[in-house]
Order: C-alpha cells, then sequence, then structure tokens
C-alpha cells in the first residue's frame, strides 16, 4: 500500500532567513552611519558606533547571517522547488517526476543535525530527502528505514556469515564484533549500545554510544552509512539499550 506525505511550509527555516536578513539590515546600517545615512535611526546613531560592544555586532553580523540563511534557512529555499507530494510505496520512493527503488539503494545516511536523509542508489543521485518539508515526518523516516532495512539486511548478514567486514562508514561489522578505527571491538567485551543526544545551542548532536572493556566510544550517526541496517544486525547479536 503507497503511503503518501504533502508538503508543508518550513516556518523554523523560513524565521531564520528573516534573522540572517535582519543581521544584514543592521550591518549595512551600522556601515552608512559615518555618511550620515541613519536607516535604523532609533537604534544605530554614532553615539552608538562609538561604543566597544559594536564592533563586536559588526564583525559578527555578516557571520551570523549566513549562517541562518546557508545552513538553517537552507529548507525555505528548498521549500520553492520541492514537489507538493511525496509517495512512499511498497518497492519505492516517489518524489515529483523521481522515483527511486528500495532495492537500488546503496547507501542510507541521516544527517541528524539537519533532520535531512541522504539517499544514494546505484547510478550515484543522491537525493536528499528534507524531513521537516513533509508532514508526519517522524513516520516518513520509519517508513523508509524500515524498507531500507529489510531491502538490504539480507545481503548484509550474507557478507557477514562469509568473513567479510561490512562498512557501515565510522563502524564495520564482522562476525566477531565491531570495527572502530581499525580496532575489533569483540562481541563478548560489548556492555552497551545505546542512542544519545547531545544539544549544543541551536544544534543537536546524534551519537551512538558504545560501552566496551570499561571504555567509551561515541560515534556521531551522521557518520554511519546504512544505520537501519546496522541497528538490526545489532540487534540480533546484543541487547540495545
Amino acid at each position: 500500500m503507497s503511503i503518501r506525505h504533502a508538503r508543508i511550509f518550513p516556518r523554523y527555516s523560513f524565521y531564520c532567513v528573516l534573522a540572517g536578513l535582519a543581521a544584514i539590515y543592521v550591518f549595512c546600517a551600522m556601515m552608512l552611519v559615518p555618511v550620515k545615512v541613519y536607516i535604523l535611526p532609533y537604534l544605530i546613531t554614532p553615539d552608538f558606533i562609538r561604543y566597544k560592544g559594536a564592533i563586536v555586532v559588526l564583525f559578527l553580523a555578516i557571520p551570523a547571517a549566513i549562517y541562518l540563511i546557508c545552513w538553517k534557512g537552507s529548507d525555505f529555499f528548498a521549500w520553492l522547488r520541492t514537489p507538493q507530494q511525496l509517495t512512499v510505496g511498497e518497492r519505492g520512493l516517489q518524489v515529483g517526476e523521481r522515483t527511486l527503488a528500495f532495492a537500488d539503494i546503496t547507501r542510507f545516511r541521516h544527517r541528524h543535525n539537519r533532520n535531512h536523509v541522504l539517499l544514494t542508489p546505484r547510478d550515484g543521485r543522491t537525493l536528499r530527502l528534507r524531513l521537516d518539508l513533509w508532514d508526519h515526518a517522524p513516520a516518513l523516516l520509519a517508513e523508509v528505514e524500515d524498507a531500507i532495512g529489510e531491502a538490504m539486511s539480507h545481503d548484509v548478514e550474507r557478507r557477514v556469515h562469509a568473513g567479510e567486514t561490512v562498512k557501515f562508514g565510522a563502524l564495520g561489522l564482522q562476525a566477531e564484533g565491531l570495527v572502530h578505527k581499525g580496532q575489533l571491538i569483540a562481541w563478548s567485551s560489548i556492555d552497551t549500545i545505546r542512542t544519545q543526544s547531545d544539544e549544543d545551542g541551536m544544534e543537536v548532536d546524534e551519537h551512538l554510544v558504545i560501552v566496551a572493556n570499561g571504555k567509551t566510544r561515541k560515534i556521531d550517526r551522521s557518520r554511519i552509512d546504512n544505520e537501519p541496517v546496522l541497528m538490526a544486525c545489532l540487534m540480533q547479536r546484543l541487547p540495545v539499550a
């Protein structure tokens, strides 16, 4: 059965664009004061420019605007050219005129700090799925993860049983355990595996935390490829907290 998701307006991203434009406007207002052009007469005057704090505002305005518009506000510009509807079928995704079969996807990567999902098929044409542009985003993510996990898991298990090390970006999977930075973490040495969210200002970083032999390893989940498949393999071998 096909499940349809409608495009929604990214309010947060739009507000970030407005904040970035406001920062540029303040920068221009400060630059025009020496030539006696006051576009913010009640906020920026010659006396204000003489304050030490004004220099900080002057130098931070443009970097802040670039961050807000180009990074936090990118979803708004993508929304302008995004189709009205996305369909998740039994065999693949359809976004506008593009159809992407789950069986053709070789790489899945979730950019947690931007809530983007990168889907790379065999032809190398990566589809960026911006989850905040669609209604019921958590359900959409779960649908895609389940479908990709089902499509890939059998091949991964076959390769592991054949003695291969299957790469998942920052981690590798072997029959004996996990491989991180060239070191083998044996299954018997692993105490717990869990996910953890770390907030840093406006950013939220997601980590996979592995505790083995008393040592804690934190892996950025945005650097893990095909995470749904990896987690399915881990659940067959270890209890995941």
